[in-house]
């Protein structure tokens, strides 16, 4: 009986194991909810405190201000270079309406207020970026909190880059196929730079 025994705890731990390698953690589980699908193009609808804003895209505008209701802005008219999102941290602001061309390709564009946010806690954030498709992260300073995440249509203000909606919206909207007006877009270097 004793073989037996030893058998069944070798079959529940292998089995225990084998199942925890399989299943992501409870935080990666969590986050796939936020994933777009064809019956859940926006998921970011469901995160606290994102703003959605409708606009149409492909209106190219040579100004550098085109006139943006919301500051950073989140859509509308840009101009006809985008800014580099294949996982910029930039050291300096870039242009408002090369950031909402990023967008308009499915990039997020992670902005910070130098003012409020030390640089100890750009540190998560510059590595969650740096190197990321579809990711930019700039200073953008006057805002109204120490962070703020922009996609094509959305916002969302936060403290810190260690609240979870941080990486909800990363997972909702970045290279979204059902929210940009060109998702896929050209995300390196633009022509002329």
């Amino acid at each position: 009986m004793s073989g037996v025994l030893v058998l069944v705890i070798a079959a529940v731990t292998y089995g225990s194991v084998a199942l925890d390698t399989l299943l992501p953690p409870d935080a990666e589980r969590e986050l796939a909810a936020f994933t777009p699908s064809a019956e859940r193009p926006d998921p970011a609808t469901a995160i606290s405190g994102v703003r959605v804003q409708e606009f149409r895209g492909g209106e190219h505008d040579t100004a550098d201000d085109p006139g943006y209701e919301t500051r950073p802005p989140v859509g509308g008219p840009h101009g006809t270079r985008w800014a580099a999102c294949s996982g910029a941290a930039y050291l300096d602001p870039v242009s408002d309406a090369e950031a909402v061309h990023s967008l308009e390709h499915g990039a997020v564009w992670i902005t910070d207020d130098p003012a409020r946010t030390p640089a100890v806690v750009l540190r998560a954030p510059t590595a969650r970026v740096t190197g990321d498709p579809y990711l930019l992260l700039s200073p953008y300073p006057g805002l109204d909190a120490p962070l703020s995440l922009q996609a094509w249509g959305h916002r969302l203000t936060l403290d810190t880059p260690e609240d979870p909606r941080f990486e909800q919206f990363v997972q909702a909207l970045r290279n979204n196929p059902y929210t940009p007006p060109e998702p896929g877009g050209e995300c390196g270097r633009a022509p002329g730079r």
